[in-house]
């Protein structure tokens, strides 16, 4: 143990001296803490902004005079997505997607106000966050501070010298690696206090779910940090020459963190491909009218539907119903619509699953895409928390409109139907869309059988460094 704490001691220390190194690293916390202030003074204004926009709508919508049900079906009203608590550290997909959805009837319409309607949801590589900072930067810098930790001191005889006093070759491993873990906890922790910090001033409630968030997102960092220690120590141990190992490490970093991931998405969507936005709601306007056209007179589905109302209400024509014919075929073409909606909806979430899981089946060999994909669904800021808001906000159109048509039934009449207007008192007797975001047990549902994937990782992979085939390859090179 003595001599871990030796090797330990002279690594600190050795950095320590290193001007660069303290340059290096002043310089990374500064960006870091930028990024963070970036992204909270971005997540607060985004609040503050939908805050104030769903009033201005509520206010809007209370405040409309006496209509027909229909028109203020589609006069409409929006739906909006609140950020992820700790999307300001780590931003996710969030700006390549819609924060608001105008909600009316017949249609389903996609969310508004994304930076990018094109950008692939599965792939982020621009954005200035924390997150991308530890992912992609830290890593790099990691390789500069190690690549020669074992290689240097093999080619300039010291570990030689080491290995002649009795200091094994796992105790130097060992200790350099301790080293690097502490300079990496020094990295990580001023960030991550400075997000509890910010959580605690700013508007975010502060709860036992957000806390087990960044206590995750924390442990999560510092695992694939550990992957990158390890994957650094083992190749400057197995390759001989520092430029050599340089090279190999620049080489593994840019496969894992740049090439990869973009090929491997678009493996996955081409093998699975979705329907573009425009392209569904043709297809669902297409399907609807197979099934039924509210809007023809002869259509057999509507017939046979009229058909069906008046034997309920033991009439000959629609006339004598005691209630608006109109109002029923629209509350019955928007269950339809609604039905088919949903049908193709799905369709396209089984394609994303299939998706997601062929990029999963990578992660095994490349933990950065793991990383990536937990700390986005950590901070609510991945695709699949968009997905849950749209079909929340469905589910409220979907009620509106279909309250918006039981008026309609029930208090214009059929005769002069177009003519009449609804009083406006019923317009405050509905209710507010509030987004009900999933807990950290559903958050993580994706991963419920790959999230030890990076832990396993790090322990084959330190298995492998501290095994004797390592040893002797030192050995023969010392």
């Amino acid at each position: 143990m003595s001599n871990i704490m030796h090797v330990f001691s002279h690594e600190i220390n050795t950095k320590k001296r290193s001007a660069g190194l303290k340059t290096l690293f002043v310089i990374m916390q500064v960006l870091l803490l930028v990024s963070l202030l970036t992204g909270w003074s971005q997540y607060e204004r985004t609040s503050v902004m939908q805050q104030q926009t769903q009033a201005l709508v509520e206010q809007q919508w209370a405040e409309q005079p006496d209509r027909h049900p229909h028109r203020v079906a589609h006069f409409g009203h929006f739906t909006f997505r609140p950020p992820g608590a700790l999307s300001f550290f780590d931003v996710g997909v969030s700006n390549f997607l819609g924060n608001s959805i105008f909600i009316e009837a017949h249609r389903q319409n996609s969310a508004n106000f994304a930076n990018d309607y094109d950008a692939a949801t599965l792939l982020r590589f621009s954005e200035l966050s924390v997150a991308n900072i530890l992912l992609v930067i830290w890593p790099l810098l990691l390789i500069a501070f190690a690549f020669n930790t074992v290689s240097a001191e093999r080619q300039f005889g010291t570990l030689r010298q080491l290995l002649a006093i009795g200091v094994s070759l796992r105790h130097v491993i060992i200790g350099k690696g301790l080293g690097y873990l502490a300079l990496t906890l020094a990295f990580l922790s001023p960030i991550f206090i400075a997000t509890l910090i910010l959580i605690g001033v700013s508007s975010i409630e502060l709860t036992a779910d957000v806390l087990l968030r960044v206590g995750l997102l924390a442990i999560l960092y510092l695992l694939y940090c550990v992957f990158w220690i390890v994957v650094v120590l083992l190749i400057s141990s197995i390759v001989k020459e520092p430029k050599h190992v340089l090279a190999s490490l620049i080489s593994c970093w840019f496969v894992l963190t740049i090439l990869m991931p973009r090929m491997v998405a678009d493996y996955a969507a081409t093998a699975d491909p979705i329907l573009k936005r425009n392209d569904l709601e043709l297809a669902v306007k297409l399907e609807t009218k197979k099934v039924g056209d509210s809007h023809n007179p002869n259509d057999p589905h509507f017939n046979s539907f009229k058909e069906g109302v008046l034997k309920e209400y033991g009439v000959n024509t629609v006339e004598e119903l005691p209630i608006n014919y109109r109002g029923l075929v629209m509350a019955e073409g928007e269950r339809i619509s609604a039905e088919i909606f949903a049908n193709f909806y799905q369709q396209e979430q089984d394609k994303l699953k299939r998706q997601q899981a062929r990029i999963s089946a990578f992660y095994w060999i490349n933990p950065y895409m793991l990383a990536r994909d937990l700390s986005m669904a950590l901070a609510r800021s991945d695709a699949w928390h968009f997905y849950d808001f749209e079909l929340q906000s469905e589910a409220h159109r979907y009620a509106r409109t279909q309250k918006l048509n039981e008026i309609h039934t029930n208090h214009i009449e059929l005769a002069h139907d177009r003519d009449q207007k609804a009083s406006s008192e019923f317009w405050q007797d509905f209710d507010k869309f509030e987004y009900q975001a999933p807990n950290l047990a559903q958050s993580l549902a994706p991963f419920s059988q790959i999230w030890p994937v990076l832990a396993l990782l790090v322990v084959v992979l330190t298995s492998l460094l501290l095994s004797s085939f390592v040893s002797r390859r030192v050995y023969a090179h010392a």
